[in-house]
């Protein structure tokens, strides 16, 4: 009868905690043979937050295998989490040093660049992303964000119609999108974004939603010098 894996992780942690004889001859703590285990052991416990084990796991994980490339993702992934951020863009970069067309470091390289408000290090990351893997809907919102950040709000607009292509109810692209025509000076097509929000928020009971659509509409209603009236026309297909 083979023991579950969870099972397995819980008593290599114990192994690795020193549990067991506690003499001054104790031998030291048994470590794993299997470098997957020992990465699930390092997911355990950034999950707790204890990233300074987590790092150490993965440590003597590539000591086993010194090209396990699950090992230096997990660890861009610690060192991200813990804000050391020139340790994770190096585990990231190792990993594409290893695996080129590896979608997980790209897209971890570009939240990093992020962190540190290099959008175009980002943007080049996530547009790297995009093209390992065209329709990731993760990959193209955030280069969409990137782009409106960066002020390119043209650019913008087309990243996250990409993404209402393939997700045409991803709620958030919509109210971004509000924002962008805004400041594009596109007041049809953000009132057509504000009221698809408002049916989205209420068909998936997201009041957040609803509220910022109505922000929108009070705003742009206060913009355009529009009555109620007014407004309930230009709200209506096709959009006049």
């Amino acid at each position: 009868m083979h023991m579950p894996l969870i099972l397995k992780i819980i008593f290599l942690c114990l192994l690795l905690a020193g549990c067991g004889e506690t003499d001054d001859n104790a031998k030291a703590p048994i470590e794993p043979a299997d470098p997957n285990i020992m990465v699930q052991m390092a997911v355990e416990k950034q999950r707790i937050g204890a990233y300074d084990e987590a790092i150490d796991i993965l440590h003597r994980t590539l000591e086993l295998d010194p090209q396990f490339v699950p090992a230096y993702t997990r660890m861009g992934l610690v060192y991200d989490e813990a804000d050391q951020r020139k340790e994770a863009i190096k585990s990231f970069n190792k990993v594409l040093e290893l695996e080129p067309k590896n979608l997980q470091a790209r897209l971890g390289l570009g939240k990093v660049y992020s962190k540190m408000t290099r959008n175009d290090l980002a943007v080049a990351e996530f547009l790297k992303a995009e093209s390992l893997q065209p329709n990731n809907t993760e990959t193209l919102f955030k280069i969409a964000l990137e782009y409106w950040y960066h002020q390119k709000n043209q650019e913008a607009a087309e990243y996250y119609q990409k993404v209402l292509v393939i997700d045409p109810d991803h709620t958030q692209a919509h109210l971004n999108l509000i924002s962008v025509y805004e400041e594009l000076k596109d007041w049809k097509n953000a009132i057509k974004e504000i009221e698809i929000s408002k049916r989205l928020g209420k068909e998936k009971n997201d009041s957040q939603a609803i509220a910022i659509a109505e922000r929108k509409k009070a705003f742009i209603k206060g913009r355009m010098n529009l009555t109620d009236e007014e407004y309930q026309r230009k709200s209506q297909p096709p959009f006049d």
